[in-house]
């Protein structure tokens, strides 16, 4: 075990070592993936350092409340990631046969994707990439995004990690999501200019920030014009975390200031995570755009009043709560009565009661972690099959 205070800390970690924290934040990352294990006292499983934990095949146990009291530095642990046990020693593990064939599906299985380095790696096996979350590509240069703007560097660098997903995956279709990070996840970088909030998670973030200091919102749709220049077809554009209509229409004019004409010369779509934009789908439909994602995580965290990163209402936080999926089965059917593509990203796309929910219901596609992505598409073909025989069932 080593105990993480702050990120001096962070930056002594060893290659395999258990990192102890009280919360990981993403910016903590670089340091942290060299981590065999990571256990934390605050944060629950669909936070952002979870998933991108998950995404680097690095084992966590979020939201234990005293797991820096009770463990510690120099212990000898062994960390069960699927269970959330911690078990003092070494213990002897009997590796499962997890070997998945690979099944095709009328459900999409695309994946999401915080690393170009894996686009390479998973390319083969997924439908498209659902959400390119490009927060990481910024991490990784230990900047803030507004020091990269400054320094007229944030445009390249996610130039530069795009085309390296949009090279592996040609000609699936890359989603690319502007900015989505609380601001609490950015204070360990070189530059930071944060204002502390309460509730980051429902404060100044995603889209709603990016309206408000524009110039890093046109430095990413910089990045668009010049990838789409150079001739990458498949690239995409999606706006998150959407509060009000007006800000999907804000985003679509700067992007068009910019010189890209939305709908014309990529694809531009929402992400719904939020009840007032579920509510209001058939406004947003008859703004053109042209596709529409799910995000129940957010939009969980939003209907329940339940905080996704709290220990202490976790046991509010439900992805299949009724309130939850009346308002995804709106937006569902809402989408196909106007012929507009649906699909699923995130946390929920990882889970099998939810993705069975979600092909029932009729989603076009999910979009999964690079991990799940033979398994998903397995069990959405068990689903489709039992779907088509219930189908034949009823007209015998």
């Amino acid at each position: 075990m080593r105990i993480i205070r702050n990120l001096q800390d962070a930056s002594s970690l060893e290659w395999g070592e258990v990192a102890v924290l009280k919360k990981i934040a993403r910016d903590m990352l670089p340091e942290i993936k060299r981590a065999g294990a990571v256990v934390a006292d605050y944060g629950g499983l669909t936070s952002h350092a979870a998933i991108t934990l998950r995404e680097l095949g690095i084992p966590c146990v979020l939201g234990t409340e005293v797991a820096t009291e009770v463990l510690r530095e120099g212990m000898i642990v062994t960390v069960d990631g699927k269970t959330g046990n911690i078990y003092r020693g070494v213990m002897d593990w009997v590796p499962a046969d997890e070997s998945v064939s690979l099944h095709e599906t009328a459900t999409r299985v695309m994946v999401n994707l915080n690393f170009p380095w894996l686009a390479e790696k998973v390319s083969e096996f997924a439908d498209g990439v659902g959400s390119v979350r490009i927060e990481n590509m910024v991490i990784e240069t230990g900047k803030h995004p507004y020091l990269l703007l400054r320094e007229k560097r944030l445009t390249s660098v996610l130039e530069s990690g795009l085309e390296e997903i949009l090279d592996a995956f040609h000609p699936k279709p890359v989603v690319f999501r502007t900015f989505d990070i609380p601001g609490d996840e950015l204070r360990n970088l070189e530059g930071d200019f944060e204002v502390s909030e309460r509730n980051p998670f429902l404060g100044m973030r995603a889209i709603t920030r990016d309206l408000r200091d524009v110039e890093v919102l046109r430095a990413e749709f910089e990045a668009v014009r010049n990838l789409l220049d150079a001739g990458y077809s498949n690239l995409e554009l999606k706006f998150p975390f959407l509060r009000d209509l007006d800000e999907y229409r804000m985003a679509v004019s700067v992007l068009e200031e910019v010189g890209v004409e939305a709908h014309r010369d990529l694809r531009v779509g929402a992400s719904v995570e939020t009840p007032s934009i579920a509510l209001q789908v058939d406004e947003l439909l008859a703004e053109g755009v042209d596709f529409v994602s799910l995000g129940m995580s957010d939009l969980t965290m939003c209907s329940l009043v339940a905080d996704r990163r709290s220990t202490r209402v976790a046991g509010i936080f439900d992805l299949s709560h009724p309130a939850v999926l009346k308002l995804v089965r709106g937006v569902v059917d809402a989408c196909h009565g106007a012929g507009v593509e649906v699909y699923a990203a995130g946390y929920a796309a990882t889970s099998y009661m939810l993705v069975g929910r979600l092909i029932e219901m009729g989603v076009d596609g999910i979009s999964t972690s690079p991990d799940k992505i033979l398994k998903m598409k397995s069990f959405a073909a068990r689903v489709e099959r039992s779907l088509i025989l219930r189908s034949l069932s009823r007209n015998i």
